[in-house]
């Protein structure tokens, strides 16, 4: 079963997360948790320390994976090419970021669908579609609404959002406590991250209309998880298999 979430920076996405894999052990599911910037990870989801989110640990990742997958040539047909040729970006650098981080979420995708068990994407194919949208050179949402018809569904995807001002604090605050260089290549900045909220929520109208089985979350709202937890043990027993 593959669980998706997404919502602009700061929305409280990693908490989410945190509080599903907690969660979903004390009903004896073990998850596997999958991040934009590292393949499927085994094992430590359900531990209450808090995830490295920055410092230098993360840049060396990041390099580290970049270098084969910008070298590579991107299937055609694969959703990743698709994306990428769908919605061109205005900087050289941004799309060589965004293209290593589309590959690696698309084999993680692969990965995801050829095995067993629960996977959730802090920051999956959804997240990305968003984040190809803010630093589009022309953004349109029928050329969304386009990606989405050849995109992978999720077994359930979750939309987490938080009120503008919220992100706006919560974002200052993260920026301020980031080393510079991390924020010079990995971040969109405050603006363009509140940008993302609207972007977010534009994509969210579209993927109720057709139907994608969507879960609403309020970030700035202590997490019911009691139901979202019935919400995906109830979607589990409908997937076949």
């Amino acid at each position: 079963m593959i669980i998706e979430l997404f919502g602009p920076p700061g929305a409280g996405k990693t908490t989410l997360l945190r509080g599903l894999c907690q969660g979903m052990a004390k009903h004896g599911i073990n998850v596997k948790t999958v991040n934009g910037y590292r393949l499927i990870e085994y094992g430590s989801a359900q531990e209450d320390g808090p995830e490295v989110r920055h410092g230098i640990g993360r840049i060396g990742k990041k390099i580290a994976t970049s270098g084969p997958v910008l070298l590579s040539t991107l299937p055609k047909d694969g959703v990743a090419a698709r994306l990428l040729a769908s919605i061109p970006l205005r900087s050289r650098t941004w799309s060589w970021r965004m293209k290593v981080d589309i590959a690696l979420l698309c084999e993680s995708w692969r990965q995801a669908q050829q095995s067993e068990g629960y996977f959730i994407f802090e920051e999956g194919l959804i997240q990305a579609l968003c984040a190809l949208v803010v630093l589009a050179r022309t953004p349109s949402i029928d050329v969304v609404r386009d990606c989405l018809a050849f995109m992978p569904r999720p077994d359930l995807l979750i939309q987490i959002d938080a009120p503008q001002e919220t992100l706006r604090r919560r974002l200052m605050d993260r920026h301020a406590q980031q080393p510079l260089l991390e924020v010079l290549l990995f971040e969109l900045g405050v603006d363009r991250g509140l940008r993302q909220a609207d972007i977010s929520r534009e994509i969210g109208k579209c993927l109720r209309q057709d139907g994608w089985p969507l879960i609403q979350v309020n970030g700035a709202e202590p997490h019911d998880l009691d139901k979202i937890i019935a919400r995906v043990l109830e979607e589990y027993e409908t997937v076949p298999g």
